[in-house]
């Protein structure tokens, strides 16, 4: 068949789809893990709406207790897994120019929270599974898409899923960038809590550690709104002094290239340490601020493979008279992680303060010249007529690395700017149908 032919009977449908995932406001606000919606009611209700469609539409479903859920058609005994995600990070609505929970149709790009990140990219890779099934295509092995409702927080969702259900014997996930990615970096969160100085009496910055903050506040415990306009003005900042509050914005991005935003934690504590005597505040300058890789941490470690190690400065508040800095840390090699723990320890037992491990995971690494990356690299090749570009690794970590024998493998083609967990996140439509043109081929190649 040739599937880029037939995708144009399926545009309406696919963005039918996706506006009624873009509508579930997916975002975690807390996990209720004996619930029936663990992930939230939203989580829940786009979960039911794409298994519903599948079921609607032949294919087989299942639901593992609203932690994730699979699609599935063809026999075997081995699993194609393809592994997409529902859940979204948070939304700051007036930093949009369109309702971040609508999909948006604007010139040659489709807005909306998940566009990108990964409720377009899950449509793209259904719509693909439904072209080959309705043309006859008959798989080697069970094609099974899997949704899952936690990845943006730690990916409970698939590790429930997996308690129950096969894991599948190869896959790709269709969350990160084009060409093949053989390999994600390690993973360290963590905090640094102790105890509020003289300066400070509250400070509100950052909800998840995968995500640079684009807002701080604080309270402080002495009168500096003049100071605090003229540091606006003379880094030409945006920011106001509002009810008691020293509010500052920067430009969110995601953690995996923190250098992309523009922190808006680092800005505030920058202020206060220029203007005070604040023990946090020196803190953060001498060992945090305005550093991306760890430099002034001293583990700035580096892989040739891997690459650099990325530092995201992703928390920091306040409770009663204590303090919290939350960090997130993507790291290349696993015998990197001891380092940052011991070095971390110490810097902060140095003020006085302390550590505590969040969640740690080992990197995930593929053999690029394996048949999996073979196979899929040999896809989006003949594709997109991109016999330049090579297979890769990030920093960024998806539903590959729970998987083994997996990969991540798009949306987002080379040259496009990377806006997962910003404002205005979209996703181009002409990269949307290549999307679903390389899935589709790439489940055929891989069970024909």
């Amino acid at each position: 068949m040739n599937i880029k032919n037939q995708i144009e009977k399926y545009k309406e449908e696919a963005f039918s789809l996706l506006d009624s995932l873009i509508s579930c406001k997916s975002v975690l606000d807390e996990y209720m893990p004996n619930s029936d919606a663990p992930f939230g009611i939203q989580a829940k209700k786009a979960l039911e709406i794409l298994l519903n469609k599948a079921n609607e539409d032949g294919f087989i479903t299942k639901n593992v207790d609203n932690y994730a859920g699979h699609i599935e058609f063809g026999s075997g005994n081995e699993i194609l897994g393809v592994l997409a995600h529902l859940d979204v990070v948070p939304v700051n609505e007036s930093e949009w120019d369109s309702n971040p929970f609508k999909l948006t149709f604007k010139n040659d790009k489709m807005y909306g929270r998940g566009t990108l990140d990964d409720k377009g990219p899950l449509v793209s890779a259904y719509i693909a599974m439904k072209i080959l099934k309705d043309n006859g295509f008959v798989p080697n092995k069970r094609v099974r898409l899997i949704a899952g409702c936690d990845e943006e927080s730690g990916s409970r969702c698939l590790k429930h899923y997996l308690e129950y259900e096969e894991k599948p014997h190869l896959g790709f996930s269709p969350d990160a960038s084009f060409p093949v990615i053989f390999g994600e970096k390690g993973m360290l969160s963590f905090d640094i809590v102790g105890n509020l100085d003289g300066v400070i009496s509250e400070f509100i910055c950052g909800d998840r550690y995968n995500v640079v903050p684009s807002c701080a506040k604080c309270k402080l415990k002495v009168n500096l709104e003049n100071e605090f306009y003229s540091y606006l003005n003379e880094n030409n900042y945006q920011g106001e002094y509002k009810d008691g509050y020293y509010i500052i914005y920067g430009v969110a991005a995601h953690a995996m290239c923190p250098e992309n935003g523009v922190n808006a934690a680092y800005l505030l504590f920058d202020f206060i340490n220029r203007n005070t005597n604040s023990k946090l505040a020196k803190f953060v300058s001498e060992y945090f601020l305005y550093d991306t890789r760890g430099v002034k941490l001293g583990i700035d470690v580096y892989d040739e493979e891997m690459k650099d190690l990325t530092c995201n400065f992703a928390v920091c508040k306040t409770e009663g008279n204590s303090f919290k800095i939350g960090v997130n840390c993507r790291v290349p090699l696993d015998s990197h992680l001891q380092l940052i723990e011991d070095k971390v320890t110490f810097i902060a037992n140095k003020y006085g303060y302390n550590y505590k491990e969040l969640s740690k995971s080992k990197r995930h690494y593929v053999n690029p010249n394996g048949e999996l990356v073979k196979t899929l690299m040999n896809v989006y090749s003949e594709v997109t007529n991109d016999y330049e570009n090579k297979p890769f690794t990030i920093g960024g970590g998806t539903y590959a690395r729970e998987i083994g024998n997996s990969v991540a493998f798009g949306p987002t083609l080379v040259g496009r700017e990377d806006v997962c967990h910003i404002a205005n996140e979209y996703m181009y439509l002409e990269d949307f149908f290549t999307a679903i043109e390389i899935y589709a081929k790439a489940i055929y190649e891989l069970t024909k």
